[in-house]
């Protein structure tokens, strides 16, 4: 089962950063989705799973205010 996408942006976060919209991440970042490898974001998956190392700031965002703040709406 898959929900959506993770980058790898090398951009110092310390993990994988969850695309809100496509070439947004949760954490504000910017990525143009043709030069950078989007991964189908693995649930249910083991302990060791690559995806379990998140961003930091994406772990900790709040999903509707993401996509609120992004489309113009709740802020």
């Amino acid at each position: 089962m898959t929900t959506g996408y993770v980058v790898n942006l090398d951009n110092g976060h310390n993990g994988y950063c969850v695309e809100s919209l496509i070439g947004f991440t949760y954490c504000g970042r910017m990525f143009d989705p043709e030069d950078v490898d989007r991964e189908l974001y693995a649930v249910n998956r083991g302990h060791d799973h690559l995806h379990n190392t998140l961003c930091f700031d994406c772990s900790k965002a709040d999903s509707r205010k993401v996509h609120g703040a992004v489309r113009g709406g709740v802020r």
